[in-house]
């Protein structure tokens, strides 16, 4: 995220809901500060902490971390002080617990920390918003997230405020077990005019490398006589998106199909092609209309993920069966680079 290194100055809040993903992203942010991480929670053990950064694919020795209960929030605040020199930045979470219960979470996190901060990054945790700490701090990060109408959990972050620079675009994100935090920053429609245009005579339209290309039809039959040649590629990859699909009629071996139950099996395919794991000369979807149809917008995300991906693809197609008569309105349809629709006049 290109924020992050803005971070490395200076005192950050970052607060979200719980399961929102702050306590990972902050984790990762705390990474790349130059020396250790002194750690302090007031909430998580030691061996939870270690989980999570085995899952983040981070180093215990890049960090001290201090369990100190709530109760003991005067304790905190004398040791933090007394050590917090001997490392590269200072992470509490949370700041509510920190703070003891009858304080100003504001005027107490500006009294103890904020000349300490010149020396050394401040960065504090918390699940609710403080207005007042937001005026304060010099950075502010939010973090959510949502559940769409398949289930899946997808996660944002977007630098709100800060002193240095303008607020950043909102980012998606996921934790990929091993990997880390993969995260993808929205990016306009992919337009390649400059590009050498080719003409793939199994779709039988002009297009461009890496290009996205919908097959749309009424006739199930119809769209995997099209798209099958493409799957029986060793290279090709298939991504289930839904159980409304056209996956069941299609010829794939298991070790190349994806079958999207969750968000982040979507990202984990995202991170094995970046990283190189996974080098698909074609890329179907199917699944992914009917998404779109149970709630306007749902498939945004997906659709950015695949914009993405297509750069390290030959092609990729966005294949389902649809209502004719409604997929031009269809935001899908309209997210293509091109589209074929097959009816029972001929295609367009």
């Amino acid at each position: 995220m290109d924020f992050v290194d803005d971070l490395m100055t200076g005192t950050t809040m970052i607060y979200g809901p719980p399961g929102s993903g702050k306590t990972s992203l902050a984790v990762r942010i705390a990474a790349r500060a130059k020396g250790t991480a002194l750690w302090i929670s007031t909430s998580e053990n030691e061996e939870f902490f270690r989980k999570l950064l085995d899952r983040l694919n981070v180093a215990y020795n890049k960090f001290k971390f201090l369990h100190f209960p709530r109760a003991f929030h005067e304790e905190i605040a004398r040791y933090v002080l007394d050590h917090l020199e001997e490392h590269g930045i200072l992470v509490i979470d949370s700041i509510n617990g920190i703070a003891g219960p009858n304080a100003d979470i504001a005027d107490f996190f500006h009294s103890t920390f904020y000349q300490a901060a010149q020396e050394v990054p401040v960065m504090a945790i918390a699940e609710t918003p403080s207005r007042r700490l937001q005026y304060v701090v010099d950075h502010v990060v939010k973090v959510w997230h949502r559940i769409n109408s398949m289930g899946h959990v997808i996660r944002y972050a977007q630098l709100v405020k800060s002193r240095k620079r303008p607020p950043s675009p909102r980012y998606i994100f996921d934790i990929v077990q091993g990997v880390g935090i993969v995260y993808i920053k929205p990016v306009e429609k992919v337009v390649a005019e400059s590009a050498e245009r080719i003409r793939d005579e199994r779709l039988g339209v002009e297009t461009f490398r890496g290009a996205e290309v919908g097959v749309f039809s009424d006739s199930e039959s119809k769209i995997v006589e099209r798209i099958q040649p493409f799957l029986d590629d060793e290279n090709a990859y298939l991504l289930v998106f839904s159980t409304f699909s056209t996956s069941r009629r299609l010829k794939v071996p298991p070790e190349r199909v994806v079958t999207v139950s969750t968000f982040n099996d979507f990202m984990k395919f995202f991170a094995d092609v970046v990283l190189g794991k996974v080098k698909p000369r074609y890329v179907v979807a199917t699944g992914l209309v009917p998404l779109e149809n149970l709630r306007e917008g749902d498939s945004l995300e997906y659709l950015t993920m695949l914009g993405l991906i297509s750069g390290y693809t030959e092609l990729t197609i966005v294949a389902d069966v649809v209502d004719l008569k409604k997929i031009k309105s269809n935001y899908i349809y309209q997210a293509m680079n091109e589209n074929v629709v097959l009816g029972e006049k001929g295609e367009t």
